[in-house]
């Protein structure tokens, strides 16, 4: 006669050795659907490193890119001549300081205050 002690301990034990196998296949099954994942992907990258590359877009920003810096340059270069320019027009346009300059006449009053004050900016 077998023994219903170690008959029910046998069983028990069958019983977690089943739900242990279950969930070793539960893990096994996600696993190769993860190796499925990455597989496509290496398959992608393989496929698109094979491709001859096509036309890029990269170099024709870069040349709109250079012919606006030299645009800039080119407005950069004037520059100095333009100022020059201006500072003599402002200069040929100050009022003789020995007359008193025509207060409702905008023209004859200076572009920039005539009686500065000493280095700390104060004002005579």
């Amino acid at each position: 006669m077998i023994d219903t002690n170690h008959t029910d301990a046998l069983l028990a034990a069958v019983a977690r050795i089943e739900q242990r196998q279950t969930a070793y296949e539960q893990v096994v099954h996600q696993v190769l659907d993860i190796l499925d994942v990455h597989k496509e992907k290496l398959d992608a990258i393989l496929a698109a490193a094979t491709r001859e590359p096509g036309p890029s877009p990269v170099l024709a920003v870069l040349a709109d890119i250079l012919t606006s810096l030299r645009e800039q340059e080119s407005l950069l270069a004037d520059l100095p001549g333009a100022l020059a320019e201006t500072i003599r027009d402002e200069w040929s346009r100050e009022p003789d300081v020995n007359s008193e300059p025509d207060a409702d006449d905008p023209a004859t009053r200076p572009a920039w205050p005539v009686h500065l004050g000493d280095r700390t900016g104060e004002r005579r």
